[in-house]
């Protein structure tokens, strides 16, 4: 009789035993699951950031881009209008000096060269600095560009001029168009440079 209940004490206890360590099996793989789900979900949630990230560094260079795309067109496009009125000007030097047409062409030349200033203004805003500095001394140009024609229509407007002084005009005006198509030379290909580096950087993975 004893030995029977001793037997079924033994059976109880490791029935009891054996369900406490299946439990404890059982409880310790979930949990173990459990983690690796975190995990998982964890690096789901840190490569959509990442990737979140990236299409707002794209897009945000993409705007960038346009951005500076337009403040360089806009400089060229001041700049070839702003030569445009002073060749106009200019043509005033080959008729007898007439205050009207050159305060009229005068003015306009003056305009352009201001809206020259201006969106290289813009372009310094834009960057980047070696594109900003370009842009300065292409305006720059342009504004020097129309002071032989005026200096000359200022001293026509006294009287006739001599070998000399016609001689200085034509070597002065040659001189400052070099030089502003030399400063457009150098502008352009910076500007296209930084427009390309920005479309490179946007294509890369952060």
């Amino acid at each position: 009789m004893g030995n029977t209940l001793m037997a079924t004490v033994i059976a109880i206890v490791g029935t009891l035993m054996g369900s406490g360590l299946t439990a404890f099996v059982t409880a310790r793989t979930e949990r173990r699951k459990d983690e690796a789900l975190e995990r998982q979900q964890i690096r789901q949630e840190g490569a959509q950031d990442r990737t979140q990230l990236r299409e707002l560094r794209v897009e945000h260079r993409k705007w960038r881009r346009e951005r500076r795309q337009a403040a360089y067109q806009g400089l060229m496009d001041a700049a070839h209008e702003a030569q445009g009125a002073v060749w106009q000007l200019s043509r005033l030097t080959l008729d007898p000096f007439d205050q009207q047409r050159y305060d009229v062409r005068r003015g306009a030349a003056i305009d352009a060269v201001r809206a020259t200033l201006r969106a290289a203004h813009t372009v310094q805003l834009e960057g980047p600095p070696s594109v900003a500095e370009a842009a300065a001394e292409y305006a720059e140009a342009v504004d020097q560009h129309i002071g032989p024609p005026v200096q000359y229509l200022i001293e026509l407007s006294e009287g006739p001029v001599s070998d000399t002084v016609n001689e200085r005009y034509q070597a002065r005006a040659a001189e400052t168009a070099t030089h502003l198509e030399n400063m457009h030379r150098r502008f352009v290909p910076l500007a296209r440079e930084a427009l390309d580096e920005l479309m490179s950087e946007a294509g890369e993975r952060p």
